[in-house]
C-alpha cells in the first residue's frame, strides 16, 4: 500500500510582497494619530490667530469683506472670527473635533469662494483649472480647508480628548 502525499506548492513571491506591504501599512498606520495631532495643533493654532486678527483688525477685515461683496460684512467678520477662534481652540484640544472641522470647512469654503468669485478673472481660471491649479493651491484658505476636511473625515486621532473618550467608552 502506497501512500501519496500532496506536494506543497512553492511559496509564491506575490505572497511575500503582500506580506511586506502589510508590514509597511501597519508601520505607516502607527503614524496616523501623531500626524493628525500635528495637523490639528498647527491648523487649530493658526485658526485662533486668524480669528483673533479678524477681531483686532475688525474694520480692516470688514473693508476686505466689502471688497469681496460679502453681504452684512460686519456680521460675517464677527461670525468668521468666532468660528475660527472657537473651532480652532477645539481642534487644538482635540475635543468635538469633527464638529469643529465641519464648522471650519464651511467657513473656509465660503472664504475661498467669496474671494475668488469677486475676481473677474476667476471664471477663466476655473474653466482652465486642470491646466493650472494655482487658483486653488495659492489661495490662503486652501491649507486650512484641506486640514479641516482631513480631520472631518479621519477624526482627530487617538492623541486627543475625543480619542481618550472613545478609548474610555470601549473599556466599559
Amino acid at each position: 500500500m502506497t501512500t501519496t502525499t500532496a506536494a506543497k506548492p512553492p511559496a509564491q513571491s506575490g505572497n511575500h510582497l503582500v506580506g511586506l506591504y502589510d508590514h509597511f501599512a501597519r508601520f505607516a498606520g502607527k503614524w496616523q494619530s501623531p500626524l493628525l495631532l500635528l495637523v490639528r495643533l498647527y491648523i487649530g493654532y493658526q485658526c485662533v490667530i486668524s480669528g483673533y486678527a479678524h477681531i483686532t483688525h475688525f474694520h480692516t477685515t470688514v473693508d476686505a469683506f466689502k471688497g469681496w461683496h460679502i453681504p452684512a460684512p460686519e456680521v460675517n467678520v464677527a461670525l468668521s472670527a468666532l468660528t475660527e477662534i472657537g473651532a480652532g481652540a477645539l481642534l487644538l484640544l482635540g475635543f468635538c473635533s469633527r464638529l469643529a472641522a465641519l464648522a471650519l470647512t464651511g467657513n473656509f469654503l465660503v472664504a475661498f469662494f467669496a474671494v475668488n468669485l469677486s475676481d473677474p478673472h476667476y471664471h477663466d481660471l476655473l474653466r482652465h483649472f486642470w491646466d493650472n491649479q494655482d487658483v486653488l493651491l495659492k489661495d490662503d484658505a486652501f491649507p486650512f480647508l484641506m486640514a479641516a476636511i482631513l480631520v472631518l473625515v479621519f477624526g482627530p486621532g487617538f492623541l486627543s480628548i475625543d480619542g481618550i473618550i472613545k478609548f474610555a467608552r470601549r473599556k466599559k
